[in-house]
């Protein structure tokens, strides 16, 4: 009786958040009109550029970020590194720290390497996440040792054993640090502001930029059209999302 009390307390806790979380696009979809959408993909042509910007920013940052953050969580959990368990916690707390705390350090290594108000100013500095080693460091160290100390007698080549071992087995949890990482690159707003000043490169994510007197009701349609990669991208990887966070729980 308790347990079937406690289900039926955390179903009615599950639906009052979606519906929370749903309350911004219901307003979306009740403010836009459909002459908006004619508007925005007819006659508004700034709207592709940044739209395929958007795209390309979040498609580098989500590849980049798994391959970096799987290389490191490999050297940091399977590689006899002394002080693995030091930077994971390390990681954690930048993890902690909001989004503008590293801002001016960023800002500072991109001017100094000259890569300000380039397409890489945008896309080198989220590749690098904590959230994404961590993510990928907890998976790997759920997974047995036997497959590598197996793969190290078999062959000496690194790469034979990443490509061959430990790729396959971290596929699910290198597609949800992909898709994590793409909708945070999707959606990043203080990096264009302040890395980029070329119009040509800024992302969809700032479109307040580029609209003019009048426009303005245009942009809830602008976040219904940019809701469509996103959803289309989750329901892609749904079963790699639900096996790669399915495995931190061990």
């Amino acid at each position: 009786m308790k347990k079937q009390f406690g289900k039926i307390i955390a179903v009615m806790l599950l639906l009052m958040v979606s519906g929370v979380l749903l309350l911004p696009v219901v307003f979306m979809v009740r403010k836009a009109a459909p002459g908006d959408f004619y508007l925005l993909l007819i006659e508004k042509f700034w709207f592709y550029p940044k739209f395929w910007n958007s795209l390309l920013y979040a498609a580098g940052i989500g590849a980049g970020a798994s391959l970096l953050s799987l290389l490191a969580a490999f050297g940091l959990t399977k590689g006899g590194f002394r002080h693995g368990k030091a930077i994971s916690f390390l990681l954690l707390l930048l993890m902690l720290m909001p989004l503008q705390t590293t801002l001016l350090p960023n800002y500072i290594g991109l001017r100094d390497l000259g890569l300000l108000d380039t397409r890489r100013a945008l896309v080198l500095p989220m590749i690098c996440s904590p959230f994404a080693i961590y993510l990928m460091c907890r998976y790997m160290e759920g997974m047995p040792d036997e497959n590598w100390e197996a793969a190290r007698l078999e062959t000496g080549s690194l790469f034979q054993i990443l490509f061959h071992v430990v790729f396959p087995q971290m596929r699910a949890c290198a597609a949800a640090v992909f898709v994590f990482m793409f909708a945070e690159g999707f959606n990043m707003i203080e990096q264009p502001m302040y890395y980029v000043k070329q119009d040509k490169l800024k992302p969809l994510s700032i479109i307040t930029d580029s609209m003019q007197a009048g426009e303005e009701p245009l942009i809830y349609a602008v976040g219904i059209v940019c809701m469509i990669p996103l959803l289309f991208l989750y329901g892609f990887y749904e079963e790699e999302l639900a096996d790669g966070l399915g495995m931190l729980k061990m």
